[in-house]
């Protein structure tokens, strides 16, 4: 046994020394990028005025690559493929975040962060984050960099970034705080953002150099509104002339007492001496980064990767050859500059050509590092191309950019892929097809779509099956309506919202909004306290083994419209409300064939008395009706006794769209496209709904003849209440009878509060078996009680329990029965009173009125709607 034991301790010893020896030999890794920068903007890559030495010096002694691309051409997609190594799309972030984005990247992946963290680095994160939307900003939620990983974090935004305040104290115009968390200066008073940020790498290497790290550098330079170092933007007006200027106002000029125009050349689109100052100022940190390595004798076994998070803006620069710039999927838009360093590995000089794009940083680096990845990721490893060991192969790289409408740099809503040297852009709004070859025309002038129509048929099929099997979502483009000001959101990335109503029948895991299966027949979610009128609604859904998904709206106590979302079809239908009056009208319809397994976007936009729900720009159902003209006070998702999924929910204010009027004209001249096949008998129950308000709406004589009906029920009402009454008028005054006994008398009281004891008696044991429920938030912890419940419903000691509460209850319906009528009893009860009336003179004379007057409105009904009469004659007949 001892020599066991011995033998034990000496295998930990020779494991834990061979850890630390591979810990010790663990390259350090440090990430630069940059924000906005062009592919030709280096000097190593071709550019003449602006003065790059440390980068040009560095892909001397590295590696230059000329095929790099971004996984988006906005920032925000960019840094969550970078930190997880999924595509955007598979993310659900394929756009920049808006300030009050309730989007943000999800605390359920493990981030490249994390997993360097968890296995002996020090992590440290400096600069741009935008991967969550901001508390200034009224988000509900926000993420830091330490909510993914990272040991130390300095120089990150607290609100919405690029207005140009790059000097001490960064505050932008009469804002009221500092945009950065950066507490004080420390470079003087004329303190620059890129500086401090440099200052800040440099020490954090210092303080890290005894243990791996990994060290996250993002700047927020050169993104505009660019505002150089005074003294380097100088230099750079002398060394030549500015270009022209790509917009005619900037707010800096205009502050500085200037007037209008850009007289200090902050928007010049060639020779700009403020993207100058602002690369030479990242381009000193790559220096000062390098001699700290130096200095340390850290420099041959680190990592040292530069880089951009798209291409450039082309109203400050040119990405040429390249086509286009920031927001376009053109390569000026997601092609950028790339230069790993790594002496102990990569051979100095070598120009790498193949195609890489950045969501394969994560495993790269991981491998790099020794570490195991904890799942598959859409990158893929290219540490043989940096040491040389194997050329990888040739690679199909995808994008994904949908856009409600075009970028203010003028991108477009699209999607692109590039297999070997060909490549296929397709523009979403317009269905357009490019085709380029890359090899023969990387400038993307010659569209070959038309020459090459076998190729755009094998492109197009394997970007439409990639978008498949990432559940990329293509939501329809707005119709009515431009989105505004986000009114509510919830992705679902981490902690949900509070202001979904949840019950045991609704959960938020694992990233969706699940409705579960608890045997309850339809069930709601319902947003609290809402407040909204003109609104674009987008979410994403599975119908999985529901039949019957419902979007419910409502105006201050009535139903307002329902979007009705089925297996085969969808459709608008608006309710009945006495406010008008109105009367149920199911409006626009559309067949389409919804797989359970796979997720779709709905677009719903409400504007004036006009609404419309699609799926894409010919999918869609389309109403008009003065019910839709309101304020709406109630939001709710409904989902039959059927398991559902939804994702993504996001109310938008709206204005009324641009294009409105051309766009209606589509809608109408596309009405009916999509036919939905019905049986005689749902056709005619449906065209007797509608024909029933089109009718009373618009044929004054028909109006009379219903509300003559309607004043003889009311007049049954008033007489006989006891037969007439219904349901909903009975329980209010139960509801106004407990309320009473609540507030008067003590036992009523007593027993109702034995029956919260003894259910929380029951909530109490079942946590019990699972402490770790009590801890789950709202979103989660009522569907995990009922799963429990229907797990221990044949325990002893539940039953005992369940046998309790039943007691305590049945205690409380037998002292208080007339507040426990079903509504079963409650029918029985008005059959019973008019069955008593049946001989009474005055019910009976009552009676017949109605009759002949409900005969009157019927025969109205079918002799202006001749359809609906020989819906009616083939029933009978069959």
């Amino acid at each position: 046994m001892k020599k066991a034991l011995n033998a034990i301790v000496l295998s930990a010893f020779l494991l834990a020394v061979t850890s630390i020896g591979a810990a010790e030999h663990r390259p350090n890794i440090v990430f630069v990028l940059a924000d906005d920068l062009g592919w030709a903007d280096l000097g190593c890559y071709g550019d003449t005025f602006n003065e790059t030495p440390n980068l040009d010096r560095m892909a001397r002694e590295g590696m230059r690559f000329t095929q790099a691309y971004a996984a988006a051409p906005v920032c925000s997609p960019y840094r969550a493929a970078f930190l997880t190594g999924f595509h955007p799309a598979r993310l659900g972030i394929m756009d920049y975040l808006r300030p009050n984005s309730a989007n943000r990247l999800p605390t359920e992946l493990t981030t490249l962060s994390e997993q360097l963290q968890n296995h002996g680095y020090t992590t440290g994160m400096i600069g741009k984050w935008h991967l969550t939307g901001y508390a200034f900003h009224e988000a509900e939620f926000e993420t830091r960099p330490a909510d993914h990983g990272f040991d130390w974090n300095i120089g990150s935004e607290v609100k919405s970034v690029g207005n140009g305040a790059n000097t001490w104290p960064y505050v932008f115009r009469t804002q009221p705080i500092r945009w950065i968390d950066i507490p004080a200066q420390r470079l003087g008073e004329e303190e620059n953002l890129t500086d401090r940020l440099n200052l800040e790498a440099v020490e954090f290497i210092e303080r890290n150099k005894q243990k791996p790290f990994f060290l996250y550098l993002a700047h927020y330079a050169p993104h505009t509104i660019l505002n150089g170092r005074p003294d380097l933007v100088e230099k750079y007006r002398k060394k030549h002339k500015p270009g022209k200027s790509g917009r005619a106002n900037c707010y800096i000029c205009e502050d500085a007492g200037l007037g209008k125009g850009d007289p200090l050349n902050h928007w010049a689109i060639d020779h700009n001496p403020h993207l100058a100052a602002m690369l030479e100022g990242i381009d000193d940190g790559i220096g000062k980064i390098r001699a700290k390595l130096t200095e340390l004798d850290l420099l041959e076994n680190t990592i040292f990767i530069f880089t951009s998070d798209n291409g450039g803006e082309s109203n400050i620069t040119s990405n040429a050859p390249l086509r286009g710039g920031k927001s376009e999927l053109y390569e000026g838009g997601i092609r950028v500059p790339l230069i790993v360093q790594w002496p102990a590995k990569i051979k100095a000089g070598r120009v790498n050509k193949q195609a890489t794009m950045n969501t394969d940083f994560h495993p790269t680096l991981l491998e790099a590092a020794g570490v195991a990845g904890t799942q598959q990721r859409d990158g893929v490893s290219i540490l043989p191309q940096w040491t040389g060991s194997r050329q990888s192969n040739a690679r199909t790289l995808y994008w994904h950019y949908p856009l409600d409408r075009p970028h203010f740099l003028g991108g477009f809503s699209g999607g692109a892929i590039r297999d070997g040297d060909w490549k296929l852009i397709e523009r979403f709004e317009e269905g357009k097809i490019e085709l380029y070859s890359l090899a023969k025309d990387p400038s993307e002038e010659s569209d070959l779509s038309e020459q090459q129509p076998a190729k755009v048929r094998e492109l197009k099929t394997k970007l439409l099956q990639w978008r498949e099997q990432i559940s990329a979502r293509t939501p329809s483009a707005p119709l009515l309506c431009e989105p505004r000001q986000l009114y509510f959101a919830d992705h679902f990335s981490g902690q949900a919202s509070e202001r979904l109503w949840y019950n045991g029948d609704w959960t938020a895991e694992r990233g969706i909004l699940q409705r579960v299966d608890s045997g309850t027949e339809n069930t709601r979610i319902f947003l609290r306290k809402p407040s909204y009128k003109d609104v674009l609604i987008r979410f994403d859904f599975q119908l999985q083994q529901s039949r019957d998904i419902r979007l419910v709206t409502g105006s201050h106590g009535h139903y307002n419209a329902v979007v009705h979302i089925r297996p085969d079809h969808f459709y608008i239908q608006t309710a009945k409300d006495q406010s008008g009056p109105y009367f149920s009208y199911r409006h626009g319809e559309c067949a389409y064939e919804f797989q359970p397994d796979r997720w779709y976007t709905m677009t719903v936009e409400f504007i004036g008395n006009q609404m419309i729900a699609h799926v894409d720009r010919e999918h869609l159902a389309h109403a008009t009706h003065p019910i839709l003209d309101k304020e709406r006070t109630y939001f709710a998702f409904q989902v039959d006794d059927q398991p559902a999924a939804f994702d993504n929910i996001q109310i938008l204010n709206a204005g009324k769209h641009r294009a409105q009027s051309a766009n209606v004209a589509h809608v109408k001249s596309i009405a009916g496209k999509y036919p939905v096949e019905k049986s005689p008998e749902d056709e005619y129950q449906i065209r007797r709904v509608n024909a029933h308000e089109w009718l009373y709406q618009r044929h004054p004589e028909y109006r009379a003849l219903v509300q003559k009906v309607d004043e003889l029920d009311a007049l049954k009402k008033k007489q006989f209440p006891a037969a007439f009454s219904s349901n909903k008028d009975r329980k209010k005054k139960i509801q106004t009878l407990r309320r009473k006994y609540h507030q008067e008398d003590p036992n009523f009281k007593q027993l109702l509060q034995a029956t919260h004891r003894a259910s929380r008696a029951l909530d109490a044991y079942l946590i019990g078996q699972s402490p770790e429920i009590d801890n789950y938030p709202n979103s989660r912890k009522k569907a995990a009680l009922e799963r429990l419940r229907r797990q221990h419903q044949d325990n002893k000691a539940y039953r005992d329990l369940e046998a309790a509460r039943q007691a305590a209850q049945q205690k409380l319906e037998s002292a208080y029965p007339r507040l426990f009528v079903s509504d079963e009893a409650l029918n029985q009860s008005r059959k019973e009173q008019q069955r008593k009336l049946k001989d009474n003179p005055d019910y009976k004379k009552l009676q017949a009125q109605r009759a002949e007057s409900h005969r009157a409105r019927e025969a109205y009904l079918f002799a202006n709607d001749n359809r609906l009469a020989e819906l009616k004659k083939l029933i009978d007949e069959k």
